[in-house]
């Protein structure tokens, strides 16, 4: 039996079709992995200014609430600043606490304290002292600082009393120190008894103890005696 002779031209016809279906299998092969990789370094471009824009708007609610405990001559509430600034009150209470982490660990004269469920900024006891002697009554108004001014010198001291000696305003002055942890007032009979707060001595650097913190006003406000 004869056997079938190979045509060369044959044989080279069909090595050059394998070779060409080769390459074309190989660009196709470099197109897509060139495409995937555009697709993957797509995505990554996109989850990156994903986290950079939620890192910003983090960023920016933080200083949003910062601004607004440095404007305010109040302490405030989450629920106020939720309200205020239209955020969740989740968001707040978020940020709130980072804020006082940052704080904590910041090389500042400044602080942010929480007062029952309210939160202040306020000058670190450690400066305030030296700092008092700039401030125009600090960010309290010059008639709530007048009636604290009583309250800590006679302290305890009645509310109808001070109503006596500060006149009908003293209502409101009474609520807006309150208001903002600097007396406390405990019922007796049909008024009440006022006396200063742990807040009020940190922030004008007096002692805490009531008699201690008489004596020290006192003496810089250049008086010979508390008399009631």
């Amino acid at each position: 039996m004869n056997e079938k002779q190979s045509n060369p031209e044959e044989e080279n016809a069909k090595d050059s079709e394998t070779s060409v279906n080769n390459d074309l299998k190989k660009k196709g092969a470099d197109l897509e992995s060139g495409e995937n990789r555009e697709v993957i370094e797509n995505n990554h471009d996109k989850i990156d200014e994903t986290e950079t824009s939620e890192e910003e708007l983090r960023e920016f609610t933080r200083n949003l609430i910062e601004g607004a405990l440095y404007a305010s001559d109040k302490a405030l509430t989450i629920e106020r600043l939720s309200l205020e600034l239209d955020l969740p009150k989740t968001e707040i209470e978020e940020s709130m606490n980072q804020l006082l982490e940052l704080y904590e660990n910041r090389s500042t004269a400044l602080e942010i304290v929480k007062i029952g469920e309210k939160y202040q900024m306020q000058i670190k006891p450690v400066y305030s002292e030296e700092i008092r002697k700039f401030a125009q009554g600090g960010a309290i108004a010059e008639k709530y600082l007048r009636t604290l001014t009583i309250i800590a010198l006679k302290q305890p001291i009645l509310k109808s009393k001070l109503v006596k000696l500060r006149g009908s305003g003293a209502y409101e002055h009474v609520k807006y120190l309150e208001d903002n942890a600097l007396i406390e007032s405990v019922k007796k009979g049909r008024t009440s008894e006022l006396t200063t707060t742990d807040t009020y001595a940190e922030m004008f650097g007096l002692p805490k103890n009531k008699d201690e913190m008489k004596k020290v006003m006192i003496q810089q406000l250049g008086l010979e005696s508390e008399e009631d």
